[in-house]
């Protein structure tokens, strides 16, 4: 269906474009904000983001993956490229909590203990992860909270595929060693 719509947003076909935009807004967005953690800024970088995308439509290759995950490239590049400019640092993840992801089973959502349960996990390794060294953190966001493969983070961090993988297993090493090797269980 997405490939649909890119062929027709090539064609001219402004509904398409705009549905293509519409769906992939959310995620975008939220990747741009857990990587500058500034929602004016991280509106920004994604409208950059979505421009820079539809202006180069025709040079997206399916082959090379999926259309998500170019996005999500190219925004992870915007906000390295505002970054720069404003000479800010990456995350602090202590104010990302409230940008968690929502409970999968709507029944929780309904067992308010279960949900306040998952809240202090979702605090704690938040609270690990902003102990990260920077590096591995940025990797360990777009592989995990971006979905981007080992390629992609390559490309969005300007390093090669080994290093993306390193800089994830050693960012996954960081949290274990931070978090024990039960995880968030009993410190929420």
């Amino acid at each position: 269906m997405t490939q649909n719509l890119i062929e027709s947003a090539l064609a001219g076909d402004e509904t398409a474009a705009r549905e293509l935009h519409d769906t992939h807004y959310p995620a975008v967005f939220r990747l741009a904000y857990m990587l500058l953690q500034n929602a004016q800024d991280a509106e920004d970088a994604t409208q950059d983001a979505f421009i820079y995308a539809f202006e180069r439509l025709d040079r997206f290759d399916p082959e090379r993956g999926s259309f998500p995950a170019w996005l999500k490239v190219i925004v992870t590049s915007r906000c390295r490229d505002r970054q720069r400019r404003r000479r800010m640092t990456w995350l602090p993840l202590h104010e990302i909590v409230d940008t968690r992801l929502e409970p999968a089973d709507e029944s929780v959502d309904r067992q308010p203990e279960v949900a306040l349960e998952l809240v202090g996990r979702q605090r704690v390794v938040w609270e690990a992860l902003e102990r990260v060294p920077r590096k591995s953190r940025q990797a360990l966001i777009l592989r995990y909270f971006g979905a981007l493969s080992y390629a992609e983070i390559a490309q969005a961090l300007n390093c090669s595929v080994s290093t993306a993988k390193s800089r994830v297993a050693y960012g996954h090493r960081a949290l274990t060693r931070i978090l024990g090797p039960d995880g968030p269980e009993d410190r929420g």
